[in-house]
C-alpha cells in the first residue's frame, strides 16, 4: 500500500464495499464535502474531486506527516459512515478499506487526472455533459469564489497553460480510455519542466513565509485574494494589515505568460515573441519605526520563439533591508544569513550580489540608498559554470533563508518605545521607498507594461506616508547617521 508522504501527490480513490452506493442524494454529497473541509483540506491541498453514487476521486497533495494524514482520512470517512448509518438505520462499514490512493509521479500524469476525474460523471453515464456536473471541482476553476480547490488553483490551471486552454483540452479531451482507478504504469517519472518546479516552489515558499509572519503579528492574519490576467495566467496575493507588528504588508505569488507587449519587445531587443513569467514578491512595513522594513523577489523568466521553443531563459531576485532606525547587529545578521547562503553555492556570490544591490536600490535622485542592502541578482543564465539547476537550486537557497535573515530581527525590536517624532522620520523614510518603487524599479515597470493586477503590484507601497519640504535630520542624531550609512554603504559581513 502507498503511503502518504509530505509534498507528494496522490491519486485517493474508493467505493463502496461490494460496490453499495455511499451517496444517496445530494444532500450526501453536499455533507460529504463539507466534512472533506472540516477534516482533509487543513492537512492536504486538494486539486480536483468528483462524488458519484457509489465512489469519489481525489487528486491532492500531502501538506501534513504521513500519521496526521492518515488519521484526517480516518476521521472523514468515519464521520460519513456515522451520520450515512443513522440516516438510512444501517450499520457496519461503508467504504473499502484501506482506501485506494496511488502516487503521481508527473505532471502529463497529473493533467491527465484531472482531466479523468473531471470527465468521469459524462464517462459513467451520469449526466450528458460534464461540465453540468455539480460534484466535481471543474465548475469551481471557473469560479472566482473561494472553493475547496482555491489554494492551487493557479498552479493547475497554468499545467494547461491558461483557463481557456484548460477548458478547451477538457472539452477536446478523450479520457474515457484512461483507466486510473487500476492504472499499473509503471514508466519511469518524468523530469518537471524548470517552470513548472520553481512555480511549485514559490507556491510553498508563500506558504511557509506567510505562517511564520503571522505568528510573527500575533494578532493579523493574511487575506487572500486569487486573480486571473486576461492576457494569460493570474495570481495569489496575500496582504496582511493592521497587527501588532505589521501595518501593511503583502507576499503575493504570480504566473503571467502570453504575447510579450511591444514595449517589452523593444526592452529585450526581439521581435513576435512570447513570455512565461513567475515570482513571489513581498514587501513588509512594520509599525514600529524599530523594526526596519523588508524586500524579497525571486523570479524565474523564459522567452519563446514561434515555434514554443525557448529562446532565453533566467533566474533573478533578492532580499534588502531598510531600517528607520540602524541597530548594527541587525543589519550584520541579515547580511550574514545572505553570505552563508551564498557560500553554499559561490564563496564570490555574497560579494557580487551584494555590490549590485547597493548599485540597484539606490535613489539616484537622492543620491542615498534605499535600505542597508543585501542581495540583488538578474538575468542568471546557463554558462559553463552554472546549468539552470544550478542556479535554481542557489536561488531557493536564498529563498528558503528569508525568515531566518528577518524575523529574528522583528522579534528583537518590535516591541521597542519609540516617539511620535520617530514615527515621523519613518514615514519621511518611506517616501523614500515610495520614490525609488514608483521612479526605478524594473519589477514595478514590468508588471505595468504586461498588464499585470495593479492591486499586486503596488501593495508594496505604505499605508502612511510624509514628504516634508527640504527636510534634513538633526546634526549628530541617529536620524543623520543613518543617512550617512545609505550615502556609503558599508560590508556588514
Amino acid at each position: 500500500m502507498e503511503l502518504l508522504k509530505k509534498e507528494n501527490y496522490y491519486h485517493v480513490y474508493n467505493r463502496g464495499i461490494n460496490s453499495e452506493t455511499i451517496f444517496h442524494d445530494e444532500e450526501n454529497m453536499t455533507y460529504f464535502l463539507k466534512l472533506v473541509t472540516k477534516h482533509l483540506s487543513p492537512k492536504v491541498n486538494i486539486l480536483a474531486y468528483c462524488l458519484l453514487n457509489n465512489h469519489f476521486h481525489f487528486a491532492i497533495e500531502v501538506t501534513s506527516e504521513t500519521k496526521v494524514v492518515n488519521q484526517a482520512f480516518s476521521n472523514l470517512f468515519n464521520a460519513y459512515t456515522k451520520a450515512f448509518n443513522k440516516q438510512n438505520s444501517r450499520t457496519g462499514a461503508l467504504l473499502e478499506r484501506p482506501f485506494k490512493r496511488k502516487l503521481i509521479n508527473n505532471e502529463e500524469y497529473l493533467k491527465q487526472l484531472i482531466l479523468y476525474i473531471h470527465k468521469n460523471p459524462e464517462n459513467h453515464n451520469i449526466v450528458k455533459d460534464f461540465k453540468t456536473y455539480e460534484f466535481s471541482s471543474y465548475k469551481s476553476f471557473l469560479s472566482k469564489d473561494v472553493t475547496l480547490i482555491s489554494h492551487k488553483k493557479p498552479y493547475i490551471i497554468t499545467l494547461f497553460n491558461d483557463l481557456n486552454n484548460f477548458m478547451e483540452t477538457h472539452t477536446n479531451n478523450n479520457s474515457n480510455d484512461l483507466n486510473m482507478e487500476h492504472d499499473d504504469d509503471d514508466s519511469r517519472p518524468a523530469r518537471s519542466s524548470m517552470k513548472d518546479t520553481f512555480f511549485k516552489y514559490i507556491h510553498q515558499l508563500q506558504d511557509t513565509i506567510t505562517a511564520g509572519l503571522e505568528k510573527v503579528d500575533g494578532k493579523a492574519t493574511f487575506q487572500e485574494d486569487i486573480w486571473e490576467r486576461p492576457e494569460g495566467g493570474g495570481g495569489r496575493t496575500r496582504v496582511i494589515e493592521n497587527g501588532n507588528v505589521f501595518e501593511k504588508g503583502g507576499v503575493n505569488i504570480s504566473g503571467v505568460h502570453g504575447k510579450l507587449p511591444d514595449s517589452m519587445q523593444k526592452y529585450f531587443g526581439v521581435e513576435d515573441a512570447d513570455f512565461f513569467a513567475c515570482g513571489l514578491s513581498l514587501v513588509l512595513h512594520p509599525k514600529n519605526p524599530m523594526v526596519p522594513t523588508v524586500h524579497a523577489n525571486w523570479r524565474y523568466f523564459e522567452m519563446y520563439d514561434k515555434e514554443g521553443n525557448i529562446v532565453d531563459q533566467w533566474f533573478g531576485g533578492g532580499q534588502d533591508l531598510t531600517p528607520y532606525y540602524l541597530f548594527d547587529e541587525d543589519a550584520k545578521h541579515f547580511h550574514q544569513t545572505c553570505k552563508t547562503a551564498c557560500d553554499k553555492h559561490n564563496p564570490e556570490f555574497y560579494t557580487k550580489y551584494k555590490a549590485r544591490c547597493d548599485e540597484y536600490f539606490y535613489n539616484a535622485h537622492r543620491n542615498e540608498g534605499r535600505g542597508i542592502g543585501g542581495l540583488f541578482f538578474d538575468y542568471c543564465k546557463a554558462s559553463e559554470e552554472m546549468s539552470m539547476q544550478n542556479w535554481h537550486d542557489f536561488v531557493t537557497e536564498v529563498g528558503d533563508s528569508f525568515l531566518e535573515a528577518y524575523v529574528p530581527i522583528a522579534e528583537k525590536r518590535k516591541d521597542l518605545d519609540y516617539t511620535k517624532a520617530q514615527r515621523d522620520w519613518q514615514e519621511i523614510r518611506r517616501g523614500r521607498y515610495v520614490e525609488f518603487n514608483l521612479v526605478h524599479d524594473k519589477g514595478t515597470l514590468f508588471g505595468l507594461k504586461t498588464n499585470g493586477r495593479i492591486e499586486s503590484i503596488l501593495m508594496s507601497l505604505p499605508p502612511h506616508v510624509q514628504w516634508v519640504y527640504d527636510h534634513h535630520p538633526e546634526a549628530g542624531s541617529e536620524e543623520e547617521r543613518l543617512i550617512e550609512v545609505l550615502q556609503n554603504p558599508i560590508d556588514w559581513a
